[in-house]
């Protein structure tokens, strides 16, 4: 199947408009999700200014980072946790078993416990003023295959008995950047697409030693072959974790954080209305970065 390749110009990015930075803010609390063998997994929690509102629902976004499933940390996320509770969602960074620190097998336990973080939303979605249809999974890395995980995985296996199966664990739309599949058959997302797996918005560096861009093109033209909704941004100098936010001077973390923002609101996720004014300036200091140009991305749609 030939790719089709589209470029259009981002004029300003909606991004710019809090202060970023890992310790820029912290968490407004923690929620804990599961608990194994005695061990509390928690998710970091960044809710929006009107959280407190009476009889208010509010899309989720829930994050998993990467670290080849072995290492990592929730705080790498915090940066687009802030940024998306200013978008109105509640937004939570998700800490989940690692192979060094936890000795589980990896990426098995690592998928349980990504979809039980989203079964454990959903199951107290009453309690946490969470609007059960509209939750995004997210995920960088080996994070990417957790998040693809959610919505692509069906196997038994995959599952454990912290929550009811009945309640699902696939989300309504998937954000994934510089995701690693290179796994087992049974656990590499690419291979179990279906028609009804929800929509994809994708990003990978062109210059990403860990994965081709001919490895993501491949990826997107399987999901558009189920009908799957896909949206595919190379960013061409971009290196494998290109999209990270802990750099508040990251181009790339802006424009991609930008163009989730305007997919969000295309599958009915957010409302464009509520999109913040556009700003000049960037990061905390305020100092203005110069923003992609046509020639530095390449999209497939």
């Amino acid at each position: 199947m030939r790719a089709f390749l589209f470029f259009f110009p981002i004029f300003l990015l909606h991004t710019a408009v809090w202060a970023l930075g890992p310790n820029s803010r912290e968490p407004d609390t923690q929620w804990v999700y599961k608990t194994v063998s005695g061990k509390d997994l928690k998710m970091d929690v960044f809710l929006p200014s009107d959280y407190s509102s009476e009889g208010k629902r509010f899309p989720s976004i829930v994050i998993f980072h990467g670290g080849s499933w072995a290492e990592g940390e929730s705080n790498w996320h915090w940066p687009d946790c802030k940024y998306w509770s200013k978008r109105g969602m509640v937004a939570v960074s998700v800490d989940y078993r690692l192979k060094n620190r936890d000795q589980v097998q990896v990426p098995l336990e690592c998928v349980k416990d990504a979809k039980s973080a989203i079964r454990f939303l959903r199951s107290s979605s009453d309690r946490l003023k969470i609007d059960p249809k509209r939750i995004v999974a997210m995920g960088d890395s080996a994070g990417g295959q957790l998040a693809a995980a959610t919505a692509t995985l069906s196997d038994p296996r995959t599952n454990d008995d912290v929550y009811n199966l009945s309640i699902s664990c696939v989300p309504q739309v998937v954000v994934l950047t510089c995701p690693w599949f290179k796994t087992s058959p049974d656990l590499c997302p690419p291979k179990h697409l279906r028609e009804g797996v929800p929509p994809f918005i994708t990003f990978a560096g062109g210059s990403d030693t860990a994965i081709s861009v001919a490895e993501m093109i491949e990826f997107h033209q399987a999901l558009k072959k189920q009908n799957i909704v896909s949206e595919l941004y190379i960013g061409n100098q971009g290196k494998h974790g290109f999209c990270n936010g802990r750099n508040p001077y990251n181009r790339f973390f802006y424009w991609s954080v930008d163009l989730t923002d305007r997919f969000l609101v295309k599958q009915g996720i957010l409302n464009e209305a509520s999109i913040p004014k556009l700003k000049q300036g960037f990061g905390a200091t305020g100092k203005k970065l110069r923003i992609l140009r046509e020639a530095e991305y390449q999209s497939f749609l």
